[in-house]
């Protein structure tokens, strides 16, 4: 695929495509191009952050072929809007994945201990969709949410961009992924 049709692509279709992708290199599957962030290191923040146990029932939403995934010691479930990136994450990790949306989740409330969702809203379309997302994140948690990565600034005119005023009441902290530290944030409900 050449450099122009990439460039038109929607973010759905890019996901497709990575998923389609041959070998076993997780982030060049769940990172776009040029990622270069330490998902263990990302995995142990997260963990802290959430206090996740072993016996932990957590759900990653935005779970791709399952970078975070393989450094995550919990009851592990993921859910993926790419039916391509679900297949690899099942084929390499073995997990309990499945594809759907982040705005309509097909758990029933309260269902895990733990949810999280890194470096997923900067794709959503739109405010609403990530609206919707968030709520559906809260209604399914039991005991904290963690949403990460939400650019306040970006280097992609596709990002969709926050402020922390979104998250009114939740604990807010800067980003995990150097360079960009101080251009995202995470936030947590409890």
């Amino acid at each position: 695929m050449n450099n122009q049709n990439i460039a038109s692509e929607t973010w759905h279709e890019i996901w497709i495509r990575k998923g389609n992708a041959a070998g076993n290199d997780l982030l060049a599957y769940d990172g776009y191009e040029a990622t270069k962030v330490d998902m263990e290191e990302v995995a142990k923040q997260i963990t802290k952050q959430l206090d996740i146990k072993k016996q932990d029932k957590v759900l990653e939403v935005g779970c791709g072929a399952g970078a975070l995934a393989q450094y995550l010691d919990c009851d592990y479930v993921g859910i993926d809007y790419s039916p391509t990136l679900v297949k690899k994450h099942i084929e390499i990790l073995n997990n309990s994945v499945l594809t759907g949306e982040a705005a309509d989740l097909p758990f029933k409330d309260n269902a895990f201990d733990k949810v999280i969702c890194y470096g997923v809203f900067l794709y959503f379309d739109h405010k609403e969709y990530a609206e919707k997302a968030k709520n559906e994140l809260l209604r399914v948690a039991r005991n904290g949410v963690l949403i990460g990565e939400l650019p306040m600034r970006s280097h992609r005119e596709e990002h969709l961009l926050f402020t922390k005023d979104d998250f009114k009441g939740w604990e807010i902290s800067d980003g995990f992924y150097d360079p960009y530290r101080k251009d995202r944030f995470n936030a947590v409900s409890r």
